[in-house]
């Protein structure tokens, strides 16, 4: 019914490892080819390095501190979801290539996104890495740079004159724990503000965002908090949302995750969980964000649930999984306000 999200591991299919290959020997050529001219972040492009005796470009990333000689020109990214942000700022037209990642690409960006060069699915190859020539990866889990099923290692990129940002709440190696909330996104804004020389517009949309959130926090403020319960299905097996950053958009929208008490981010359940709870309103991922995803969605809780009052009742959003679960994105922002709208109608009829 819907995309696979590599975050919810299939219960039948676990995590395999590519076959193997002479890794070290094809890093060590790479790492030779690209290290001519490189210093810091990479390349030798004098017109977009700081002036001379200025300060590097410093930020954190995961507990490192990384060091950059020059604001980065050239930008991969593991995910659609991150150009939201890189657009909002200015500076998405630094990104060269990108991998599809678990979120779809938003309307506005799905064009100009699927003109770049893909690198994979979801985990990129060194040799695709080298071959777009990247001055910064960008990616929404560490578990893509750590060197497994293919990918590079963040130590391995760094050699390779790539430096590396993993967005707020990526850090997990464990995908299963649960991480931070839409703090992290003000965090990554600022971060963000830094690394390109754009701190003037990320204080813009980094106010602009918490005015938004602002502004449906002072709107369902009085108003009872409603029992949601928002599902993904993956490879035949159903989840939910049960901590992170969903379950955080869920709180801030003015819902009561009814599967909360349930450990990480999300956890395996049976559809007679759900029946049991009987959540007042259910929300839907819907990765592929189209209609097709929306119409098999609405058919899977029909055939499911028809028991439980939120379906018998017609209190279901679909929603583009990106507004719920994209790390580094503006998205989950737009989220907030959405399922606010859904779960308490009447603190919107006004302004």
């Amino acid at each position: 019914m819907f995309q696979p999200h590599p975050d919810r591991p299939s219960p039948r299919r676990g995590l395999t490892a590519v076959p193997n290959r002479p890794r070290a020997a094809v890093l060590s050529t790479l790492v030779a080819l690209a290290a001519v001219g490189v210093t810091g972040c990479g390349g030798t492009d004098a017109g977009s390095r700081q002036e001379s005796g200025a300060s590097r470009i410093t930020f954190e990333s995961c507990s490192r501190t990384v060091e950059l000689d020059r604001v980065p020109e050239r930008v991969v990214i593991t995910t659609d979801a991150i150009a939201d942000t890189l657009f909002a700022l200015g500076v998405g037209d630094r990104i060269v290539a990108k991998t599809r990642g678990e979120s779809a690409p938003a309307p506005e960006l799905k064009d100009r996104l699927a003109a770049l060069p893909s690198l994979g699915t979801r985990n990129p190859s060194v040799e695709a890495l080298v071959a777009a020539k990247p001055d910064l990866l960008i990616t929404d889990q560490v578990e893509k740079v750590s060197g497994k099923l293919g990918s590079p290692s963040i130590a391995e990129l760094k050699k390779l004159g790539i430096a590396t940002y993993v967005v707020g709440g990526g850090c997990a190696a464990d995908l299963r724990s649960d991480t931070s909330g839409l703090d992290a996104l003000d965090t990554d804004i600022q971060q963000l503000g830094t690394i390109f020389g754009v701190k003037a517009d990320a204080r813009k949309l980094a106010d602009k965002l918490r005015g938004s959130l602002d502004d449906v926090r002072r709107r369902t403020a009085q108003e009872p908090r409603q029992e949601v319960a928002e599902i993904s299905q993956v490879a035949g097996q159903l989840y939910v949302t049960s901590g992170g950053l969903s379950n955080d958009v869920l709180q801030r929208a003015g819902g009561k995750n009814v599967f909360a008490d349930l450990p990480g981010q999300f956890a395996p359940v049976s559809p007679e969980q759900v029946v049991a709870r009987n959540p007042r309103a259910i929300i839907v991922d819907n990765f592929t964000a189209t209609t097709k995803g929306r119409n098999e969605a609405v058919a899977f809780l029909n055939r499911t649930f028809p028991t439980v009052d939120a379906v018998k009742e017609g209190r279901v959003l679909v929603i583009d999984a990106a507004k719920t679960g994209a790390r580094g994105s503006t998205r989950p922002v737009e989220g907030v306000t959405e399922i606010a709208r859904f779960l308490h109608p009447g603190a919107f009829r006004t302004q």
